[in-house]
């Protein structure tokens, strides 16, 4: 069984992303089905065609929700190393060959947001730095080429 990881915010996020869905499957798919049906024939109704499958579709992303949240495991701050990197800490690093400084925030799966920084555990340059310390050289495998950094700092986000 996958295990998921999640800080408490991120777990609360799904919980809610969940809710809304099954809300919106069991009030607004269902109103749109029964709106199609009353255009006659349902075997020649495109629109309750379109509202059955879009049911199809949002009923398997509530599954692959549903998934994570029972094989979610919430990180918690007190139970990880204050000195490594590790989920919920934020992590600055430079980049050997260019000299360019990035921080990270390393996040669970559904959390990521790369605009601001947030990238998942499950990435490349994530698993590459995990583990490692400040001052820890770290070569990550990336879609363009193999890249060194420095870790610079390693902090908990509050």
């Amino acid at each position: 069984m996958k295990q998921y990881y999640f800080t408490e915010s991120g777990y609360q996020k799904l919980k809610n992303e969940i809710d809304e869905l099954e809300k919106y499957i069991k009030q607004g798919i269902a109103k749109e089905i029964a709106a199609a049906r009353e255009h006659g024939d349902l075997r020649e109704n495109a629109e309750y065609e379109a509202a059955k499958n879009k049911q199809a579709n949002y009923m398997a992303k509530l599954g692959q929700l549903q998934e994570r949240f029972r094989n979610a495991r919430i990180i918690k701050k007190e139970e990880l190393p204050t000195d490594l990197i590790t989920l919920g800490k934020r992590v600055k690093i430079c980049d050997l060959a260019s000299g360019d400084e990035d921080e990270y925030t390393i996040l669970g799966e559904g959390e990521t947001d790369i605009d601001n920084g947030i990238i998942s555990y499950q990435s490349p340059l994530a698993k590459a730095l995990l583990n490692h310390k400040i001052g820890d050289v770290v070569e990550v495998n990336l879609p363009r080429g193999p890249r060194k950094y420095r870790v610079l700092t390693v902090e908990f986000i509050e």
